[in-house]
């Protein structure tokens, strides 16, 4: 019977480098985005506690009609401005950025490769981490703004709410995650070794 393992006599083929310059295109243009986010989301937060410090709920409310649920509105929109998610999203958004920039260097020169998808897997995981924050705290937020309004509807909108923005952000991260498998795969190192076909190989 012959071997089990062959090696080819023609040198194999050297991986396509454009998937891992293809990634860095694609970390490249997120990395600024998270520039672009930590820059809005300081700015979001200095504009709305600024603008909450000088808004008196009872003066503002000494009108309407109903009183106490113009108040409790009041209040949840400076229970938003006090929320931490403001500097800690702009803080993970500065970090995504920072983080982009070697790693984008990497996969688009393609010399190391091991090192480059250790950063991008790096730079997904803390994407995933800081997606997960900003829409959990937004989310219990929103719970609690539903829970100071009296309308029983609310509570299937608040499930739904919950249910599309959790999933939204799975189904982005396992995406990306997929693209970071399938760029690893396409850039393995080629090997000389050929397995033979059990349906070949023929007895002596």
């Amino acid at each position: 019977m012959d071997g089990s393992l062959q090696v080819a006599q023609t040198r194999p083929e050297d991986t396509s480098q454009w998937w891992l310059k293809g990634g860095a295109v694609f970390i490249g243009v997120l990395g600024f985005g998270s520039l672009v986010g930590a820059i809005s989301l300081s700015l979001s937060g200095i504009l709305i506690e600024t603008m909450m410090d000088d808004i008196d709920s009872e003066e503002l409310c000494a009108e309407d009609p109903d009183t106490e649920e113009c108040e409790a509105l009041i209040d949840s929109m400076k229970t938003m401005s006090d929320m931490r998610l403001w500097d800690v999203g702009a803080a993970f958004s500065a970090f995504l950025f920072l983080l982009s920039i070697p790693t984008t260097i990497l996969m688009w020169n393609a010399e190391n490769r091991g090192l480059a998808l250790t950063l991008a897997w790096s730079w997904v995981a803390v994407h995933a981490i800081s997606q997960l924050y900003i829409v959990h705290s937004f989310l219990i937020w929103q719970n609690d703004f539903y829970d100071s309004i009296p309308a029983e509807e609310l509570g299937w909108v608040s499930l739904f709410t919950e249910i599309a923005s959790y999933g939204s952000i799975v189904m982005c991260e396992l995406m990306m995650a997929a693209g970071l498998v399938l760029i690893a795969y396409k850039t393995r190192p080629p090997t000389a070794l050929e397995m033979p076909s059990a349906f070949h190989v023929k007895d002596e």
